[in-house]
């Protein structure tokens, strides 16, 4: 009976064996099969990788040869990568390194000069203090605005200034002032004459335009126009208050030329040459007339609750010193007079006699 049993386990391992070799042949067969065939596929792959334009032009026809080169080849001279030989960039519009000169025309503004020469508004008015005072509005046609070629403020050198001193006055960097190239210094040995003009690049100070109260009294305790000029006068009182709301004191509810910001305390408003101009709230003429400075015929009206509001550039004038108006009332009409250079109205609102932005009023 062992015997038999021997013979047996000694059978099922030799058919064992026989099907796990055949098995292994066969997978071998299909191995080399397989190499065999693909072998070519895969050599002209790799060519192409290697000289695509080459292969394409002895193998295949064109279009064949586009539609099997890999995606990162381009195949269409026209398309490929090239290098700009007159690259524009942002450097090149601001690289002047000396002050330019602008002859004010008409039509100019502040902000028009400071975005054409892309310098900040405050530059301009740093630069040109003898004749802007720090009031955009004091800019006239003919006169001629020195241009910075940079941000910042130029400062006339004295007998004890240093680099240390200059930087800290205007809120600036001493590398700044020395690696300015247009200021020509020795880096090793900065020397600078007393009378250079030095640019100082990010330098600032503080705005300081001229400004008014609407009403004042005189030495009797009178009330009297806060403006000297010709259209001032004794006012009795106040006699009607505003409501707080404001309205367009023109048809026209766009700009043209300079907004609310630095230097300029009201917007400039696109009203055309006669067109009627209408009092923004309720209150009373505390000045109406010609007023020097740049202002022109010019109407301030006291609001009675701490609002004044002032129209400057007016060619007529149709109210009074003195005289109340309602909210709407027709108090001139617009024109071109004082210091502009193009119509327009010269709108401001402020409170307590400070500025506020009229767009934070405006319906």
């Amino acid at each position: 009976m062992s015997e038999q049993n021997e013979e047996k386990k000694k059978a099922n391992r030799e058919l064992a064996f026989m099907v796990v070799s055949w098995v292994a042949a066969i997978m071998l067969s299909l191995g080399l099969l397989t190499m065999l065939l693909w072998q070519p596929r895969v050599a002209k792959s790799m060519e192409l990788y290697k000289r695509p334009q080459e292969i394409a032009t002895a193998d295949y026809g064109a279009a064949e040869a586009e539609a099997n080169l890999p995606p990162f080849v381009e195949s269409d001279p026209d398309l490929s990568l090239s290098r700009d030989q007159n690259l524009y960039t942002e450097g090149q519009a601001n690289n002047r390194l000396e002050m330019i000169y602008h002859t004010v025309v008409s039509g100019d503004s502040i902000w028009a000069l400071a975005e054409k020469y892309n310098v900040e508004i405050e530059s301009i008015l740093f630069a040109n203090y003898d004749i802007l005072q720090d009031k955009s509005d004091n800019l006239m046609v003919g006169q001629v605005i020195a241009i910075p070629p940079v941000d910042g403020i130029y400062h006339t050198w004295r007998s004890k200034d240093t680099l240390s001193s200059v930087a800290s006055r205007y809120g600036a960097m001493i590398q700044d002032i020395l690696l300015f190239v247009g200021n020509d210094l020795d880096l090793s040995n900065p020397q600078i004459e007393p009378g250079t003009k030095v640019m100082v690049p990010g330098g600032r100070r503080e705005l300081v335009p001229i400004s008014y109260a609407a009403v004042t009294r005189d030495a009797e305790g009178r009330l009297v126009s806060g403006w000297s000029g010709p259209g001032a006068c004794l006012i009795d009182s106040v006699g009607i208050y505003g409501n707080g709301f404001f309205i367009w004191p023109s048809a026209v509810h766009y700009l043209t030329g300079n907004n609310f910001g630095p230097g300029h305390n009201g917007i400039d408003i696109g009203a055309g040459s006669g067109s009627q101009l209408f009092a923004a709230d309720n209150g009373t003429v505390v000045y109406a007339g010609w007023m020097n400075g740049g202002y022109g015929n010019f109407v301030v009206i006291d609001h009675g609750n701490g609002y004044t509001t002032l129209y400057e550039h007016l060619d007529k004038v149709h109210v009074s010193c003195g005289e109340n108006v309602f909210q709407g009332s027709v108090i001139g009409q617009a024109g071109t007079t004082g210091n502009s250079t193009g119509p327009h109205l010269h709108f401001e609102i402020r409170y307590a006699n400070m500025p506020a932005n009229p767009w934070d009023y405006l319906p």
